[in-house]
């Protein structure tokens, strides 16, 4: 599971709050990620988030996930968890697409507690890392790769210019 939410997250430039729950109990299919929500096609999967800090009307967005030919590609990553999930426990359109052990929807300080744990176990300080870490490295990553300002930007869908430069 923490393999596909950062290589999706990672690839997806999502926000914590786009793939996570505050309380398990709290989960929405009308407004959180859902299994439904994905869309298989042969070169990409397509990710609709009903919402989004940018999206004030509620309109939802897409996220392209298309084949990489890298060592992490959030096409295979994505479609083997959604096997193996299927495997362990069927589940409906309408339920969480991330879970912890425990098949409930993922909650945001279980995800940041275990990259912090898997951060550390790696010799990482993990108080250097939170929520956003994803987001900030895949901007980063699209800097280093000469990705123009703007289109960072669209990709992460911010609304501010705090990117320009990285």
């Amino acid at each position: 599971m923490l393999e596909t939410v950062c290589t999706v997250g990672f690839y997806g430039f999502m926000r914590c709050g786009e793939f996570t729950v505050l309380k398990a109990n709290q989960f929405d299919p009308s407004v959180n990620l859902c299994i439904g929500d994905i869309v298989f096609h042969k070169e990409m999967i397509v990710l609709k988030l009903k919402q989004s800090k940018t999206d004030p009307f509620r309109k939802g967005i897409y996220i392209q996930l298309h084949r990489v030919q890298n060592q992490v590609c959030p096409y295979k990553v994505l479609v083997n968890y959604c096997k193996v999930r299927e495997s362990l426990k069927p589940s409906l359109p309408s339920n969480p697409l991330f879970i912890s052990q425990n098949f409930e929807s993922l909650e945001r300080m279980y995800f940041i507690n275990c990259i912090k744990q898997v951060l550390s176990l790696c010799g990482f300080n993990p108080d250097h890392y939170n929520g956003h870490s994803l987001r900030i490295g895949t901007a980063t990553s699209a800097g280093k790769a000469r990705i123009e300002d703007h289109l960072v930007k669209v990709l992460g869908r911010w609304s501010s210019d705090v990117i320009a430069g990285i």
